[in-house]
């Protein structure tokens, strides 16, 4: 006679053993989900850094589907040492690798070198501490510059400069156009934010970005004089502050000076124009050889 041994599914250890094993399953198609479709969100999340790029620089309408092949014409991404100024492509995939960074596709390309989260990793060998009034906290080593060029690439026409800082209640993270002569804006767009919508929010409205094209970011003195302020006055260096976002507003001007200055991009600038003022002059000397020869 064979004993009734049928399977108990209201014991308290079935129960507990069914959900362990649900739970396991769970995972496992969760963890590989995210791992085969990781090289999908990273196209995406670069095609809309792209897309963004492109519009503060002045293309609009493209398509998504002609994003990359836009800017892979004419754009050149340069990497840079923030404290020199000078191309570090290579030191910054080394520290990044050396700082625990994963990345996925085939092989690591300067695009997709993450300076955000080389900031948030605190780690010495990608990032410094600051002290300054964007409240960043930790600022990367080294960062991306986005250089468009001429149709024939024979010159520079645009650069653009990831910029960012906190705001009220966010940290607002945007792309700052600069002219050739790196004094004139031509345009400034964020991408990320969490303001107030009707206040802080504003500073994706076209209203506020409209001020930006044509402003002067350094002053006489050579410091960064572009501002946001209240009842703004008409000269070449003010933009009218956003109306009840005080706060955002002076979160975007401590932005600009940080940014533009020499704890962010003022190295790369100062170098960009030494070797303009190098070149002007190596010109004029061969100009005046010819004339007297």
């Amino acid at each position: 006679m064979q004993s009734d041994k049928s399977f108990d599914k209201e014991s308290p250890l079935n129960v507990i053993l069914l959900a362990v094993v649900l739970c396991v399953v769970c995972s496992l198609v969760v963890s590989t989900a995210a791992v085969g479709l990781r090289s999908l969100q990273d196209a995406n999340v670069l095609l809309d850094k792209r897309a963004n790029i492109l519009s503060v620089a002045g293309f609009e309408d493209v398509a998504s589907g002609d994003v990359n092949e836009v800017f892979g014409k004419r754009f050149t991404v340069e990497l840079i040492d923030m404290t020199t100024g000078l191309p570090a492509a290579s030191e910054a995939m080394e520290a990044m690798k050396k700082a625990g960074k994963e990345y996925s596709g085939e092989e690591e390309t300067i695009a997709k070198y993450d300076q955000i989260w080389a900031s948030k990793s605190k780690k010495p060998s990608i990032s410094d501490p600051t002290d300054d009034a964007t409240l960043i906290k930790y600022r990367e080593k080294f960062s991306h510059v986005y250089v468009l060029k001429s149709e024939d690439g024979s010159s520079v026409e645009k650069y653009v400069f990831p910029v960012r800082g906190y705001g009220l209640w966010s940290m607002m993270k945007g792309y700052l156009a600069v002219e050739p002569d790196l004094q004139e804006i031509a345009g400034l767009t964020f991408y990320e934010h969490g303001e107030t919508p009707g206040l802080g929010g504003e500073i994706k409205s076209e209203r506020f970005k409209s001020q930006w094209p044509g402003k002067q970011i350094y002053g006489e003195d050579g410091e960064v004089a572009v501002r946001v302020i209240k009842a703004a006055p008409k000269d070449d260096y003010s933009i009218d502050a956003l109306s009840g976002a005080t706060i955002t507003s002076t979160g975007v001007s401590n932005m600009m000076k940080y940014w533009m200055g020499p704890e962010g991009f003022g190295p790369y600038i100062e170098q960009k124009k030494d070797g303009e003022t190098e070149t002007a002059q190596t010109t004029m000397t061969k100009s005046g050889d010819q004339d007297n020869g």
